[in-house]
């Protein structure tokens, strides 16, 4: 179990989303992060931190 979603992108081929603890989706690591189908799922993908390159 992790709260870190970028540890469980590079590590996980697999994953689970739980809302108040429910599964909300279930597949593919590279597909919940994709095309997440879930409206929490695509809210928890779109708030991992980006950080960009200053060149």
């Amino acid at each position: 179990m992790s709260h870190d979603l970028s540890v469980v992108r590079h590590l996980c081929p697999d994953a689970v989303v739980l809302q108040a603890g429910r599964i909300v989706e279930a597949g593919p690591t590279s597909a919940l992060f994709s095309q997440p189908s879930h409206e929490y799922t695509a809210r928890l993908v779109a708030a991992i931190p980006r950080f960009r390159s200053r060149l």
